[in-house]
C-alpha cells in the first residue's frame, strides 16, 4: 500500500502504484483513480500523519496475526487452534469441510448464537446444513458469486449469511473447503484477496493433514488398522508415522470404541462421524475398524479428559452411540489388545452408560474366566463366606456393603453416596457384618485379601443367578 497527499500525486509522472492512501483530493481524487484503475482510499479529513498512523497501526495488527498463525502451523497445532488463528484475520467463523460437506473442524473463535437454526443442525449432523443449501438454491447465489482461482465470495440469499470460501485441490478434486461466515462482521469482496494469502499459508499443512494420497493422517490411520488386524508392521514406519503428529511409540494414550447403531455404520456416515468424534479431543486419531470407531487419544492428561468426557457423551446421545474406555497405556503396539479390553468394558459394563469403563467391567469377567480354571471358592476369606452365605439365605446386601467399605478406604460417606444410602443405614449394616463374622481391617495383607473375596463371591453368585 502506498501512501500520498492528493497534491503530490496529481502531478507524478510514469507508472502508478496499484494500491494508494490519498489524503485530500475528494472526487476530483476519486475521478483520478478510476481513470488510472487505482485500488484504494481517497481521505479528504483526516491530517496526514494521523492517517498514517492508522495504517501503520493496521499493518502492525496484521503482521501480529500473521505471527500468531504461523507459529500455530510451526509448532503442527491442533486444527482448531489454526482456524481459530484465521478467524481473528475476519473476526468471524471459519469452518473447514472435507469434500463430503462434512465439518472437518471449526475455529471456536466468533461462534454463531445458540439460535442459529443452520449452525445448531450442522453440530448435530457433523455436516453443512442442508436447509442452509436448499434455501441457497431458491436463489441461485452462487451465479451471483465473485471468484478468484479458488476462492468465491457470495451472499446466500435472503435471510442468510455472506460467505468468503476457499477450496484445496489435489489433482483436481476438491480435498477440503474452508468457509468464513459474517457471524461477527460484515464480509467485503476485497477480503478474498487475504483469504487467498491465509489458505497458501494453510495449504502445506493441510495436504498433510487431510490428503489421501500423502496426508500424515492417513498413513497413521493405515498404520492403525494393521496394528488392530494383527498384522506385522515395522517398528520404525510406525515412529515415523507417529513422529509426523509430533507423538512418539512410548508416549500415553488412551482407547475408546465407539459403537452405533445398525443402520448408521455404512462406510459414508462413519466417515462423517469419525470428523465429528475426532475433533473432540485435542490430540487424537480416529480410524474405522469392523464397523465401528477407534479412537486413540494421545497425552491423557486427567485435566483434558475432565475437559473432553462430557462432550464425548453429548455426541454419544446424539448418535444414541455407546464406547468403551480401555485402561492407560504406554505402547501403541498394545492397541490389538486395548481394543478388546474396551469391548469388554461396553459388553460387561453399565448398560444404563453411554461411556463404560473397563475399572468398572473388568472384575466379573475377569473372575469368571479364571473361576473356569481355578477353584475359587475355597481361595476366599472364611468370614467373606459367612457374610456371604448369611446375604443367601436373608436376601441382604452386607458383602457389597462391606466390598464398597474397602473400596472406599473405609470412609462411611464415600461408600453412603455409593450405595445411595443414608450415612446411619451404612452405620448399621456395618454393625450387623460385626456380629456375623469377625474381621480384623486394620491388617493391610487381610484387608485386601477380604476384598478380593467380596468381589469374587459376589461374582460367582451374580453366575449362579443367571444360570
Amino acid at each position: 500500500l502506498y501512501f500520498s497527499e492528493w497534491e503530490k500525486l496529481k502531478t507524478r509522472t510514469g507508472d502508478l502504484p496499484v494500491y494508494i492512501f490519498c489524503v485530500g483530493g475528494g472526487n476530483e481524487a476519486a475521478n483520478f483513480f478510476k481513470l488510472h484503475e487505482i485500488t484504494g482510499i481517497v481521505d479528504d479529513n483526516e491530517d496526514p500523519l494521523v492517517a498514517f498512523s492508522i495504517i501503520q497501526s493496521v499493518f502492525l495488527q496484521f503482521n501480529q496475526l500473521e505471527d500468531n498463525l504461523t507459529a500455530a502451523l510451526k509448532q503442527n497445532a491442533p486444527t482448531r487452534e489454526r482456524l481459530s488463528c484465521c478467524s481473528e484475520f475476519f473476526q468471524n467463523q471459519v469452518v473447514l469441510y472435507d469434500s463430503e460437506r462434512n465439518i472437518i473442524d471449526y475455529s471456536e473463535h466468533y461462534l454463531p448464537g445458540p439460535d442459529d437454526l443452520y449452525w445448531t443442525e450442522t453440530l448435530q449432523t457433523g455436516r453443512r446444513s442442508e436447509k442452509m443449501l436448499a434455501e441457497t438454491r431458491k436463489s441461485n447465489a452462487h451465479l451471483d458469486a465473485i471468484r478468484t482461482r479458488n476462492s468465491d465470495y457470495v451472499h446466500l440469499g435472503p435471510g442468510l449469511p455472506t460467505i468468503l470460501t476457499y477450496s484445496f485441490f489435489e489433482n483436481g478434486k476438491r480435498l477440503a473447503t474452508i468457509t468464513v461466515a459474517d457471524t461477527n462482521k460484515p464480509l467485503s469482496v476485497y477480503q478474498l484477496k487475504l483469504l487467498d494469502y491465509i489458505c497458501d499459508l494453510l495449504s502445506p499443512s493441510m495436504f498433510h493433514l487431510y490428503s489421501a494420497s500423502f496426508g500424515q493422517r492417513e498413513n497413521l490411520r493405515s498404520v492403525l488398522v494393521s496394528i488392530l488386524n494383527k498384522e506385522n508392521v515395522d517398528p520404525l514406519v510406525v515412529t515415523r508415522c507417529l513422529g509426523l503428529m509430533g507423538w512418539s511409540m512410548d508416549d500415553d494414550y488412551v482407547l475408546i470404541l465407539i459403537e452405533v447403531p445398525e443402520p448408521f455404520r455404512e462406510t459414508q456416515t462413519l466417515t462423517r462421524y469419525r470428523h465429528i468424534y475426532e475433533r473432540l479431543f485435542f490430540e487424537c486419531i480416529v480410524v474405522k475398524y469392523k464397523d465401528s470407531l477407534v479412537m486413540i487419544i494421545h497425552n491423557d492428561k486427567n485435566e483434558m479428559m475432565a475437559e473432553c468426557l462430557p462432550k464425548l457423551e453429548r455426541q454419544l446421545n446424539v448418535h444414541n452411540a455407546v464406547c468403551g474406555l480401555s485402561f492407560p497405556f504406554k505402547s501403541i503396539l498394545q492397541i490389538g489388545s486395548h481394543y478388546d479390553n474396551a469391548d469388554l468394558a461396553i459388553q460387561h459394563g453399565d448398560k444404563n452408560e453411554r461411556i463404560r469403563y473397563l475399572s468398572d467391567a473388568i472384575i466379573n469377567p475377569v473372575i469368571s474366566r479364571i473361576a473356569a480354571d481355578l477353584p475359587l471358592y475355597p481361595l476366599c476369606h472364611r468370614e467373606t463366606i459367612r457374610i456371604f452365605e448369611y446375604d443367601r439365605k436373608n436376601a441382604t446386601n452386607l458383602l457389597l456393603t462391606l466390598e464398597t467399605y474397602l473400596m472406599q478406604y473405609k470412609s462411611l460417606k464415600a461408600a453412603a453416596e455409593e450405595l445411595f444410602i443414608h450415612r446411619n443405614t451404612m452405620t448399621y449394616r456395618l454393625g450387623c457384618i460385626e456380629k456375623i463374622a469377625h474381621l480384623n481391617l486394620e491388617d493391610s495383607r487381610e484387608r485386601l485379601h477380604i476384598l478380593l473375596s467380596c468381589m469374587v463371591l459376589r461374582t460367582l453368585g451374580d453366575e449362579r443367578q443367571k444360570e
